[in-house]
Order: C-alpha cells, then sequence, then structure tokens
C-alpha cells in the first residue's frame, strides 16, 4: 500500500496568491487613481455650469459690442513671447485702459493678463499702437488671445496657432446669436 500524500496547506502553494495579485494590484491602482485626481484639481472641469451659463450672454454681448464699434486688433508678437505690438482700429476711447490676455488651453495657472501701454507712434492711420511686456509663455501648440477693455464693455478675441507665426487679427465673432435667447 501507498502511503498517501501529504497535501500543503493553502498559503505555501502559489495559486491562491495569484489569484489574489489581481484584486490587490487594483486595489493599489484605485488608490493611486484617487491620490493623483484629488491633488491635481483639473481646470477643464466647471464647478457651477448655471453660473457659467449666465455669465456666456455677458460675453455675447460685449462681442457684440465689438462688432458694433467694428474694433478690430493685430497682434505681433515677439519671437521670444515674451512681448507684443497691438494694434487697435475702431470706435473705441484710445486714452481707455486696454488688456491682452493670453488664454492656455488646459492649465489655467498659465494664463497672464498684461495692461497694453501706449506706443511711441500713437496713431498709425487708422490704427491705435500699444505694447505690452510679459512673462514668457510656455510652450504650447496654441493660446487663446483676447483684447478687452478694462471696464468690460467689448473685447476681440482669437486662437492663436503657434506654428503658423507670431502675427494674427483679432475680430468680434461673426453671426452672434441674441444676447438672453
Amino acid at each position: 500500500m501507498s502511503e498517501p500524500k501529504k497535501s500543503k496547506v493553502w498559503y505555501k502553494e502559489p495559486w491562491p496568491w495569484i489569484l489574489m495579485a489581481g484584486p490587490a494590484i487594483v486595489v493599489v491602482a484605485a488608490t493611486a487613481t484617487f491620490f493623483i485626481a484629488k491633488t491635481n484639481n483639473s481646470d477643464l472641469v466647471i464647478d457651477d455650469y448655471y453660473k457659467d451659463g449666465k455669465y456666456i450672454n455677458l460675453q455675447i454681448e460685449r462681442d457684440q459690442e465689438a462688432q458694433k464699434r467694428n474694433i478690430q486688433a493685430q497682434v505681433l508678437i515677439s519671437p521670444s513671447n515674451d512681448a507684443a505690438k497691438v494694434f487697435i482700429s475702431g470706435d473705441f476711447n484710445p486714452k481707455e485702459k486696454i488688456n491682452i490676455l493670453f488664454m492656455h488651453p488646459a492649465r489655467q495657472a498659465d494664463d497672464q493678463t498684461v495692461t497694453l501701454q501706449a506706443g511711441s507712434g500713437g496713431l498709425s492711420g487708422d490704427k491705435y499702437e500699444y505694447h505690452a511686456v510679459f512673462k514668457p509663455l510656455p510652450p504650447a501648440k496654441h493660446w487663446y488671445v483676447r483684447v478687452e477693455d478694462a471696464d468690460g464693455k467689448w473685447r476681440v478675441e482669437d486662437k492663436w496657432l503657434v506654428n503658423k507665426g507670431n502675427a494674427l487679427t483679432l475680430s468680434p465673432m461673426e453671426k452672434l446669436p441674441e444676447a438672453g435667447s
């Protein structure tokens, strides 16, 4: 007669450990994902949709005002992305404070707002000359550039594709919907 085989205790067998490794890895990965999501807040997520929806109507009114005043801006950005020359035409007060905004498409921390300074040339044809100096813009494929009055009455903006050159024209949006509709 043969002797019965002694079976190993379960924790000395490899298969239970291999089967438990899958769920253990998932728990560790989920914990890491939660930690990353909690510490790196995304600027792309909007917290208050209703408030932002009301704000959009205000923005449309600013675009319509720029359209009514026929305001346009030509922006020339230095090759080092740390200065700009801006030519603005249309019906606006050239003595009022005017800002230029560079908005990163994903990282709000990289956004910059700079007050334009009247250029030494003043009036050039039908355009007023301004200039701005700012921190060098971090590398990005594109930026949103906006020129607006400090009082928030009008704005012109467009997307700047960096690989297409350092000059862009900002115009009021075409075919705007009626504000409040």
